[in-house]
């Protein structure tokens, strides 16, 4: 079967990622038995001519469009891309007969409603990896396909979807198909090479689906198969900088700390960041980060006001960030601290709170976000619900965002005015 995969992600604000996920499907399909054409649309600059031309010359069986963000998490001034997605597909179904699939985190956030929104053939919701070749597989041999774990079709009564599914051992993927994209380019225009080292999620936080997307066990993969990887990117594709993409790099602990160490005795010249959980970080891991080549550190910590943590249910305290702070200054190592702003209960009295910690600090960079974009199945979802911010029923297919009524009408004028002296300083509203 000759299948086409396209990457429909054009934004290009924020360290533009290469399509890892999409990737990581086409390594896992048996390309003895399909013919594989990609299409990054990134770099594109007439989109309609160029999806009609790779059509037209390629003329493929199936068309597996990949979807990364539905918005850009501004709430002022939202860019929303799923409309630019149902242009793509459109112009699939216009001049091609091939069967249409849809994939990608976006997708996963409310598989059913943005089903019924782009009106593909088939949509794949979770880690698509497996599933996705199975799919291929079957459809050629023309088996059975509507037991697939986080299949989304249309069926007789309506759309139809399968519960998700885990991939369990992550080792057991080969490694994603980077040489099929324009990793180059990517570096040149700001992007790092992106790599997955674990899925899952065990933490709590108020505004998060990971645990229900991803699960509430941590699934790794090996130190060996990280190593093998990362070596692989800096070896074959010349990647020079990665970023680690798991929310956090330092849980579970051991892992993290074994993973430095494989680098280091692999002799590894690549450079990488992360995120890191303040509250569970140590000297003995920064000193192994620094020397596995990690440059910068993001603390993951959304906030510095004790009463904002509690909300927030990040499982720590101001105290913890400030100690990971005054570590990583001291170890001269570069950090960065990225802030939330405006979840429930925050007012003026928080917000100065976050601002005094970090003009007391060094962070290499800061960003100020406003607003929390409201996700499916999680408690902030209800909360708005009760508030009156969103309607039970509302699938979230478009962006919507909570913000505190305590700080909505001042608190982006506030942040701008604070970040206007510092360049490396940043607030998105």
């Amino acid at each position: 079967m000759k299948v086409l995969f396209v990457s429909s992600n054009r934004f290009r604000e924020f360290l533009m990622p290469m399509p890892l996920g999409l990737a990581s499907v086409i390594a896992q399909i048996d390309e003895s038995r399909h013919q594989i054409e990609v299409l990054d649309l990134m770099f594109s600059e007439e989109v309609e001519a160029e999806v009609k031309s790779t059509l037209s010359d390629f003329d493929p069986d199936m068309i597996a469009i990949s979807i990364r963000n539905i918005d850009d998490q501004c709430h002022l001034d939202t860019r929303y891309f799923l409309p630019e997605a149902k242009e793509i597909v459109d112009l699939c179904r216009s001049n091609s007969a091939a069967t249409i699939v849809i994939g990608g985190s976006a997708f996963t956030v409310s598989p059913v409603a943005i089903f019924g929104y782009l009106e593909p053939d088939f949509g794949v919701a979770g880690e698509g990896e497996l599933v996705f070749a199975e799919l291929l597989d079957r459809i050629e041999e023309k088996r059975d396909w509507s037991d697939l774990p986080g299949l989304v079709w249309r069926g007789s009564d309506g759309i139809e979807m399968n519960p998700l599914a885990l991939i369990e051992d992550l080792d057991s993927l080969r490694i994603p198909r980077r040489d099929l994209f324009d990793n180059q380019r990517y570096a040149t225009m700001g992007g790092l090479g992106n790599i997955v080292i674990k899925q899952g999620c065990s933490f709590d936080c108020l505004y998060c689906d990971s645990p229900h997307v991803m699960g509430r066990r941590w699934r790794m993969k090996s130190p060996e198969k990280v190593v093998e990887e990362l070596e692989s990117m800096e070896r074959d594709l010349g990647i020079e900088a990665a970023f680690f993409t798991d929310a956090i790099f330092n849980i579970p602990l051991d892992h993290a700390k074994e993973v430095c160490r494989a680098i280091i005795r692999r002799g590894l010249g690549i450079k990488w960041v992360c995120a890191v959980n303040p509250a569970f970080a140590d000297r003995e891991l920064f000193e192994l980060m620094r020397e596995a080549g990690c440059t910068v550190i993001s603390l993951g910590c959304d906030t510095a006001s004790d009463k904002m943590l509690r909300v927030l249910r990040k499982g720590y305290t101001r105290e913890a960030i400030l100690k990971s702070a005054m570590m990583l200054e001291e170890m001269e190592i570069n950090y960065a601290l990225w802030f939330l702003i405006g979840a429930p209960g925050e007012n003026r009295e928080t917000v100065e709170e976050t601002v005094r910690f970090v003009k007391e600090r060094n962070p290499f960079m800061v960003g100020f976000h406003v607003g929390v974009r409201l996700m499916p199945n999680t408690d902030l979802f209800d909360i708005a619900v009760e508030e009156g911010v969103i309607s039970g029923d509302d699938p979230l297919m478009e962006p919507k965002f909570y913000v505190s009524p305590d700080v909505r009408d001042w608190v982006g004028d506030y942040l701008s005015e604070v970040c206007s002296d510092n360049p490396r300083w940043s607030v998105s509203r």
